[in-house]
């Protein structure tokens, strides 16, 4: 079966416009080109592809099966004949990355970095949604900042840091009122942090085709490991990490929460930062993800520079720096705690400060 590729540029664009007008002004062509165009690709396709209703116009079953797969190949097609030449100090390149509010820090240092070598990029910043995968195949998502635990093989990814939960707890409680070490923790009303309503928790996972986000910041009441089921259920859920950090510390409340972020973010100022002990300690791995065709591409490439450079950044000025004595990080107390050595021996004196 012949067909000509304009016609297929005319189905993607009613497909997103799901309007003929504003499919013909995208195209610059008239109404009457646009209904021509797609009057001979229901001959071809054998199926009527859009149905007219009151609001526009409404893709078919056959449509929906098509619009991903030929978006990814009408792409492949313009990225085969598109000279590959990126200048981020002329271009007007439009990127849209895919993050969790736990990279706030890091999406400050890319933003300064863009706009000190590429001040006409735009940049947009998008919450990871339970469509991540389709939008990384369809390109409305050039890049994912993230944890995952499978990643499909026409994806790649790249891990850029390591980080580790971390109890958190106000720092206004007593000290005798402060939990003394791990079982103390686990003792205590805990916070559960998930990014999603409940009926998405396992709706991302449920195709093997599909990202699989494991052990992400923003899930601390998910799956991340068969240590998060040992902790029980949470007695407050909520939706990120900063929430989570300012109801602990104004409650009596504890919360697991990436090392990293409790060190760095403003609301740690009034939270106690606690290390899991070594042997119950739980890392995240946090990487960066592209689709594999735009591998090689210069503008990509470019991107993931930017990243890179603002990881490296953003974790050397993450380093402790001597403060006053009795503070933390933004005046926040971070504590080591123990495991004792017999269990119902407890040894409250093995509980050591330290002050960074």
């Amino acid at each position: 079966m012949e067909i000509d590729l304009n016609l297929l540029r005319v189905f993607d664009l009613l497909y997103e416009e799901r309007n003929m007008t504003r499919a013909a002004a995208r195209l610059f062509l008239t109404q009457s080109a646009v209904s021509h165009a797609l009057a001979r690709l229901r001959i071809v396709l054998d199926d009527p592809l859009f149905l007219r209703i009151p609001s526009g116009l409404q893709p078919t079953q056959r449509a929906h099966q098509l619009a991903p797969r030929l978006r990814v190949a009408l792409a492949e097609i313009r990225n085969l004949v598109a000279a590959p030449v990126f200048d981020p100090a002329t271009t007007s390149r439009r990127f849209t990355i895919s993050a969790s509010s736990y990279f706030c820090g890091l999406i400050t240092r890319v933003t300064t970095l863009v706009r000190g070598s590429a001040p006409g990029v735009s940049l947009q910043f998008v919450n990871l949604g339970t469509d991540l995968t389709q939008a990384v195949d369809l390109q409305e998502v050039d890049l994912v900042l993230g944890g995952f635990g499978r990643v499909p093989i026409r994806f790649r990814s790249e891990l850029l840091f390591q980080d580790e939960l971390a109890w958190v707890t106000g720092v206004h409680h007593a000290a005798g009122e402060q939990p003394s070490d791990h079982e103390a923790f686990l003792a205590r009303p805990r916070i559960g942090i998930f990014a999603h309503p409940p009926g998405d928790r396992y709706r991302e996972g449920a195709a093997h085709d599909d990202i699989l986000r494991h052990a992400t910041p923003d899930v601390g009441d998910g799956a991340a490991s068969s240590a998060s089921a040992k902790r029980g259920p949470a007695s407050l859920v909520v939706y990120d990490v900063v929430t989570a950090m300012a109801i602990a510390a104004a409650t009596d409340m504890v919360a697991l929460v990436p090392r990293r972020y409790a060190e760095t973010s403003a609301s740690a100022a009034r939270v106690r930062i606690v290390d899991l002990p070594k042997n119950r300690a739980e890392k995240i791995d946090i990487s960066m993800l592209w689709h594999s065709r735009v591998q090689d591409d210069p503008d990509s490439l470019w991107l993931r520079s930017i990243v890179r450079e603002a990881v490296k950044l953003h974790i050397e000025d993450a380093r402790p720096k001597a403060l006053s004595a009795g503070s933390g990080v933004f005046g926040g107390t971070r504590v080591k705690t123990k495991e004792p050595a017999v269990r119902g021996k407890r040894d409250r004196n093995k509980v050591a400060v330290k002050h960074r």
